[in-house]
C-alpha cells in the first residue's frame, strides 16, 4: 500500500469507486495525475484507510450499507459528491431512457473514454458484471460532442461459471485462467465452462462494435477497462485487436472529470 498524505492538499481530488465486489480510489493532482491509489475488498472496509483530500467524489453501486461505511471512512467535516448519471456532462449526451438509471460508474468510464479518445467507442468494463457501452459522435449542430446511446450487461467471467456451478449438480464452480485452454474447442468442463463464459462475452463485444459501426460509419475503438480486460482483450480476433486498449482505472479518471466539470458548474 502506498503511503497515505497527512494532509490534505486543496487541489487533490479523491475519486472512489465502489463497485459490487471492491472499492477502488485514487488521488488526483492538479494535472489530473493518479499520485496514490488502492483497493479493499468489501469486507476489508471496517479497518480501510483512505488518503485526506478536501474533495472527494464516489461512484457508489454497491447499496446503502457500503454507502454508510464509505462514510464512516471520511473526515467528519467532508462534504463528498455522490454522482449520479445526468442527462449530459462533459461534452457527452446520455440517450438512456431515464438518464439517472445508468449507474454511475457506467457513467464515469463514458465520460473517460470519450475525453481519452473523442471517436467512436464501445466502452467495455469487465468485473463482477461486464458492461459494454456505445458511445459515438454527435452531429456538428449539437451542443454536445459525444452520446452515450445504450449498451448491454452480462456476468462476468466469474460470475458466468459460479451460475452454472450453482445451479448444476456435477459442474465446478469455476476454472482458473492461468491454467486452461480457452479456444473454442475445450477439452474438458471446467474448461468448457471458463471458454463459454469468455466467448460469450467477446461474441458481446464484436456485436455491439458492428452495430456501432454501422450507425457512426466508422469503426469503433474498443475501450477496455477492470480486472478481467487482459484476458478479454488477448482474445480479441480481426479488426478489433488493431482498435483496442486497455486503460486502467477508467472509472476514477472519468470520476475526477465529473468533479471538475461539476465543480466549474457551480461557479
Amino acid at each position: 500500500m502506498i503511503e497515505m498524505n497527512i494532509q490534505a492538499n486543496n487541489e487533490n481530488i479523491l475519486a472512489i469507486d465502489a463497485g459490487n465486489t471492491r472499492l477502488k480510489w485514487g488521488l488526483f493532482n492538479t494535472s489530473g495525475i493518479i499520485i496514490e491509489q488502492g483497493a479493499y475488498l468489501h469486507a476489508e472496509l471496517t479497518t480501510a484507510v483512505l488518503p485526506v483530500a478536501s474533495r472527494v467524489v464516489i461512484s457508489n453501486v454497491a447499496g446503502h450499507t457500503i454507502q454508510a461505511q464509505i462514510k464512516a471512512l471520511l473526515p467528519r467535516n467532508a462534504t463528498p459528491r455522490w454522482i449520479s448519471a445526468q442527462s449530459a456532462a462533459c461534452g457527452v449526451s446520455n440517450h438512456y431512457g431515464k438518464p439517472t438509471t445508468l449507474g454511475s460508474d457506467r457513467w464515469a468510464a463514458i465520460i473517460a473514454a470519450w475525453h481519452i479518445k473523442q471517436i467512436p467507442c464501445v466502452v467495455v468494463n469487465a468485473g463482477t458484471a461486464v458492461t459494454i457501452d456505445a458511445l459515438c459522435i454527435q452531429p456538428a449542430s449539437h451542443k454536445d460532442k459525444a452520446a452515450f446511446i445504450g449498451g448491454l450487461i452480462l456476468p462476468g467471467l466469474d460470475l458466468m461459471q459460479q451460475s452454472l456451478g450453482l445451479a448444476t449438480a456435477q459442474l465446478p464452480m469455476q476454472a482458473s485462467t492461468q491454467q486452461s485452454q480457452l479456444g473454442i474447442f475445450a477439452k474438458n468442463t471446467a474448461d468448457a465452462m471458463l471458454a463459454g463464459a469468455l466467448h460469450a462475452i467477446l461474441g458481446a463485444i464484436d456485436r455491439m462494435a458492428c452495430e456501432l459501426q454501422q450507425h457512426c460509419k466508422q469503426v469503433p475503438h474498443i475501450v477496455i477497462s477492470g480486472g478481467n480486460s487482459n484476458i478479454i482483450k488477448s482474445h480479441l480476433t480481426g479488426d478489433m485487436t488493431e482498435q483496442a486498449v486497455i486503460v486502467d482505472n477508467l472509472v476514477l479518471q472519468g470520476l475526477y472529470l465529473l468533479e471538475k466539470f461539476m465543480q466549474s458548474e457551480s461557479q
